[in-house]
This record gives C-alpha cells, structure tokens and sequence, in this order.
C-alpha cells in the first residue's frame, strides 16, 4: 500500500525582509515551515533537513541545492538599509573587518566590491556584532538585518553594499532565493516540485497584498512605526526573481568565481511552476 507523501519541510529567514515571502505558509496543509539564520538553511538543506530554503545566493553558487524557485528572491536595485558597513576610516583604507555571523552572501559581495573597486582583501573576522561594542577591537564592521538599523552612522563612513553594487554594475543584487533539495530533482517529483514552486509564489503574492496589515503587526512587535516597514519592503526590498535580477546573480556568479568565493562558475537554473 502506498505510503501519503510527507510534509514539505521549508526553512525561511527569521528577518523581517522575509516576512512577505512566507505569509500564510505555516497554515498550508502539507507543509511543514521552520526559521533560522540564513547561513544555517543552507546547511539544513545540504544535509537534507529540509526540501526547500531560502538560502544565501553565493551557497547556491557553492554548490547547495538543484534549482531556485521561479519569481521569488530577496534583492535590492538600490540601497537595501539592511547591509550596511560602518567604518572609523574610508572603506578602502580598511586593513580588518569584522563581518556579521548570520550572512554569507553579503560577506561574498563585500569581498567581491572591495576586490573589484578598491583593488582591496582586507581580513574578514566573524564576530556578533553589537552595537555596544561594534569597533572594540575592528574599525570597520558588516552589519546586516535589523541591527543596521539600528546603528547610528554619526561620525563614522556608512556604505550601504546594495547601493555599492548597483552603482558598480547597474543591475540588482539577489542576496536570497528559494533553493530547492537534490531529492525534488528526480522525474517522478516532477508535479510536487512544480506545486512547491506555486506554492512559494502564492505566498509572496499573499504578503504584498497585506503588507499594511503584516507591518502593524511586525511594528508591535519590534517598537517601530508600522510605515517604516511598508516603506523597507517596498523601497529597499524587491521580490520578484526577473531577468534582471537573475542576469545580477550570474554577474555576481562570475566575480565570485573571479576571486575564488565559489569553487567555479555555476550556471543558475530555475524550477518553473
């Protein structure tokens, strides 16, 4: 007798960029939704964990995951707000960073910008940055999610990396994606990885059609202004995976294999609905 398919398990970001992507998701019949830092769905999905997460662009480029999710991702085509690098001297005199823990592809695309622009390879050190004790032993800090927030820039460089790259290429930045699971790939998944795809799709058009409504109910929570948020997710975020976006990421691809932050230059294959 055959077995009912077990629940879809999908792992998304705790930040509140992802808000909109997974509306209603935890309701859906069929699956199972967890969050965690985006450096750690990376993992969770190359060890299997999960069937689907929404996962750093450059562990896609590295080698995680089959295909991305058609028409979902986080990105920016300006400044993001939530990526920030705040300096004591000029970015492009700084000799040691300290980077934030939770993210990779934002590490990825500030070695490939200092690289690219400044001809620099400052060393990187992971830390847990606090803005307490932010530049304790590091001039210069990667500060992303919500504590770039609220960080204040008085006196100090500030360089936003969604903008740096946009001016640098013209194109956006995809930071995250939907990255689906080698076990989705097989022929006779065909139809559930294509309902998953739909499924992603159904949620991210859900949020945009609340984000007042997700905003209040966020701002509560964070003690912010609810038109703060509106403003983040309309302005500084963009959640459409386009051509644009996609021809970003295989620019981004080639930099990244350029300076040895992938082990080679990966083509970007898409799962359509």
């Amino acid at each position: 007798m055959n077995q009912p398919p077990r629940n879809l398990r999908i792992g998304a970001v705790s930040f509140l960029n992802t808000v909109p992507l997974i509306e209603g998701l935890d309701r859906r019949p069929g699956i199972d939704l967890q969050r965690d830092l985006p450096a750690r769905l990376a993992d969770l999905l190359f060890d299997g964990q999960i069937d689907v997460g929404l996962i750093p662009v450059v562990e896609y480029l590295r080698g995680v995951g089959t295909e991305l999710a058609a028409g979902v991702c986080i990105a920016s085509r300006g400044p993001v707000g939530t990526v920030k690098v705040f300096s004591q001297v000029p970015l492009e005199e700084a000799t040691s960073i300290a980077v934030d823990r939770g993210s990779r592809s934002s590490v990825a695309l500030l070695r490939v910008l200092l690289a690219e622009i400044h001809d620099r390879h400052p060393d990187l050190h992971v830390v847990e940055p606090r803005p307490e004790n932010l530049f304790h032993q590091h001039a210069t800090a990667l500060v992303i999610g919500d504590r770039a927030e609220q960080i204040s820039g008085d006196g100090l460089h500030v360089y936003d990396l969604g903008e740096m790259w946009r001016e640098f290429t013209g194109l956006p930045f995809v930071f995250a994606a939907w990255a689906l699971g080698p076990h989705l790939a097989p022929l006779e998944f065909d139809e559930r990885r294509r309902a998953l795809v739909r499924e992603l799709g159904a949620a991210r058009d859900r949020g945009m059609e609340r984000l007042p409504e997700l905003a209040e109910r966020e701002a509560a929570a964070r003690g912010v202004e609810a038109a703060d948020i509106v403003h983040y997710w309309t302005h500084n975020i963009h959640y459409r995976l386009g051509e644009e976006e996609l021809e970003g990421l295989r620019h981004f691809a080639d930099l990244a294999a350029r300076h040895d932050l992938i082990p080679r230059r990966r083509e970007v294959a898409v799962a359509e609905a």
